[in-house]
């Protein structure tokens, strides 16, 4: 999941309207921005399918830190910390709790690779909407549009829908197939674009917020 995450963060930014709107942002993604960085450092593990650009064929071997439950949310703490130290403390608490509701919208979409724990014994869910690849891309996109509409103020909507449909039809291939290979032919340059895609769009986004 991509955009929809970031639905969550308008939510939390017109429930706590003080707090600068990059923590929510960078919150809702802060487990797919630890991601890459772990598979850069081999910490963590995931296999690209090189004949499918379906999300469905990645594999997320081993992620344990970065989308488990428990031990993601530990780690989105630390960052909590620092932010309640740094500005205040219902800022920290609003990232980790941003970056909690990743996992609960990822194990919508996510295959049974999700882990609990992030330790043994642990266990992996998943609904699997993946496995319907194009009502997966529709129902994404209704839920941040309909998010939109009804949270956030009228100024506003239109440029986040503009952005959300960009950031939506560019991470297409993944759920519409248009090319017949993966155009990313191992898991760095995968997690490069998770990388890169999620502080871009929370920056333009923050910036349409006037953050």
């Amino acid at each position: 999941m991509y955009i929809g995450h970031f639905a969550i963060a308008y939510v939390l930014i017109r429930l706590f309207p003080g707090i600068p709107p990059l923590v929510p942002l960078i919150g809702v993604g802060f487990p797919d921005i630890l991601w890459p960085v772990l598979i850069f450092l081999g910490i963590e593990k995931a296999e690209i399918n090189p004949d499918s650009p379906l999300q469905k064929y990645v594999r997320f071997t081993s992620y344990p830190y970065s989308h488990s439950l428990v031990i993601s949310f530990i780690i989105s703490c630390f960052g909590g910390l620092l932010l309640a130290y740094a500005i205040y403390p219902i800022a920290g608490a609003v990232f980790v709790i941003a970056s909690s509701s990743h996992w609960f919208l990822d194990i919508i979409v996510h295959l049974k690779d999700v882990p609990v724990l992030g330790f043994r014994p642990d266990k992996k869910v998943g609904l699997g909407m993946w496995n319907r690849p194009k009502m997966a891309f529709a129902i994404e996109y209704i839920f941040y549009t309909l998010v939109v509409a009804f949270f956030m103020p009228a100024n506003y909507v239109l440029p986040l829908i503009i952005l959300g449909t960009f950031g939506h039809l560019i991470n297409a291939n993944s759920f519409l197939g248009f090319t017949k290979t993966n155009p990313f032919k191992s898991s760095k340059q995968y997690a490069m674009l998770a990388l890169i895609g999620f502080i871009v769009f929370s920056l333009i986004a923050n910036y349409v917020l006037g953050g």
